[in-house]
């Protein structure tokens, strides 16, 4: 479920720029029982099975942590209040993290997130999670509410995270250093010192494009949790970029395109306070609204997204816009037969000058179809649930063993179960709250994390 829920893991900061992260750690690497932590610290072991055979890779900067001399010390995994005997009086709801007994196991306890309902037939399409109605043949995306996806983004860009001068030269420097790079006599430029992105003002429109290299890398369910791994099958196309916007006067405008199957969508801000969603490619408005006028040298955050067939762009804290498109895939302009295809991301100015800062992109958990073969619910292979039946996926979706990829039946007292489900009398409770995110120990002599993580500790969504 990681980085959703986190099992034991090394807590971790890139050398190259300063990022913290999490990696993922294996009892088995180290010859000890799933589940027990050496009480000193350690050198990672990667393992070819879990890891991908790689080691730690910075998300932010592309760095590789080196892990052949330095030790770190391995720290718990998240503790959680479960709220036990809820389902007991409702029903569980779709996208709820879970606590159930694993079926095949179940003096074992598991804890995935719930996405699909008896008598429900499933399909995962392109990483998202669609349901075919008993009056219809064709499925329909199922759309995440927001509390739900604002834990699902996974970053992959931050401008307050750059390569240090010491490291320069470790990756391609139009990939790693400066994905956004301007062009000399145009009217963007990037400041390396602040690592804003500064426009002078242009009458033209002016753009600036994040490295297609680089998305394509981040884009191939990578996480970090899991060291180098890749899946170059698993593409993510649903992105998001955050910043904080600046305009230096009255008039002008500020614009953020995504790409997705092909085609392009604008967001909009004018700094008259007009915001506009956009076809980029006919001119189609598919939503805009006028907000009270932008101030010049006053920051404002923006954001823009295109996640489960909808675009939803947000300024400050007014109400957002929002354009549901078609559920239908093809009708969003999937083709399964060029399932390769990456997003992209630009930036666009006009009009007056202006400064972007805070800038940050994210794209959203993508649940695989494969773990080397075709899974459960997965792409051409929809899946129907009976009655108390229940499915299940892990957040961590390229590693997570759950009910795409159970092959054998679910054990009973005086009874089997159905492959790949989870029954209603193995349901648990909801998972409600992280009460122990990982403490911190004393000093490495200490063994005992008695200090504890506030910060991390969070509701659980």
């Amino acid at each position: 479920m990681a980085d959703t829920l986190r099992g034991a893991h090394f807590r971790l900061t890139c050398p190259g720029c300063g990022y913290d992260f999490n990696y993922g750690f294996l009892s088995k690497n180290y010859g000890l029982k799933e589940g027990v932590i050496p009480p000193e610290p350690v050198v990672i072991r990667p393992s070819g099975n879990f890891h991908g055979g790689g080691s730690p890779l910075c998300p932010m900067c592309g760095t590789t942590i080196g892990t052949e001399k330095k030790q770190y010390r391995p720290s718990n995994g998240d503790r959680i209040l479960v709220l036990k005997y809820l389902y007991q009086f409702t029903e569980p709801q779709m996208w709820d993290v879970v606590v159930f007994k694993n079926p095949l196991d179940p003096p074992q306890n598991y804890i995935k997130r719930l996405v699909g309902l008896p008598g429900e037939t499933l399909q995962l399409i392109d990483g998202d999670m669609y349901k075919i109605f008993p009056d219809e043949s064709a499925a329909r995306i199922m759309r995440k509410p927001d509390r739900i996806q604002e834990y699902l983004w996974i970053p992959f860009f931050d401008s307050d995270y750059q390569l240090t001068a010491k490291l320069r030269g470790h990756r391609s420097k139009s990939d790693w250093e400066n994905p956004f790079a301007a062009g000399e006599d145009g009217a963007w430029t990037v400041n390396n010192r602040s690592w804003q992105f500064e426009f002078a003002g242009s009458a033209q429109s002016e753009e600036m494009e994040f490295s297609q290299r680089r998305l394509r890398y981040a884009t191939q369910g990578f996480c970090a949790y899991n060291g180098k791994r890749m899946d170059p099958e698993s593409i993510c196309s649903d992105l998001k970029m955050e910043g904080v916007l600046t305009p230096g006067d009255n008039t002008g405008s500020f614009a953020v395109i995504l790409g997705k199957y092909d085609r392009l969508y604008r967001g909009e801000f004018s700094f008259d306070g007009t915001c506009t969603i956009t076809e980029q490619v006919s001119g189609e408005v598919l939503d805009q609204k006028k907000f009270a006028p932008l101030a010049p040298d006053k920051p404002i955050k923006i954001s823009f997204a295109n996640v489960d067939h909808a675009l939803e762009l947000r300024l400050g804290d007014n109400d957002p816009l929002r354009y549901l498109g078609p559920d239908k895939p093809e009708e969003w302009g999937y083709d399964r037969g060029d399932r390769l295809r990456f997003g992209s991301v630009v930036l666009s100015g006009q009009g007056g000058a202006f400064v972007l800062s805070k800038v940050k992109l994210f794209r959203d958990t993508h649940y695989t179809n494969t773990n080397g073969g075709p899974g459960r619910a997965t792409e051409g292979y929809p899946f129907t649930l009976g009655e108390d039946e229940f499915f299940v996926l892990g957040d961590n979706s390229p590693l997570s063993h759950d009910s795409r990829f159970w092959t054998d039946k679910g054990v009973g007292l005086d009874r089997t179960y159905d492959a790949g489900v989870v029954p209603r009398d193995y349901l648990i409770g909801r998972a409600f709250f992280v009460y122990w995110p990982g403490g911190y120990t004393i000093n490495d002599k200490n063994q005992l994390a008695v200090i504890p993580n506030v910060g991390n500790m969070r509701f659980i969504q």
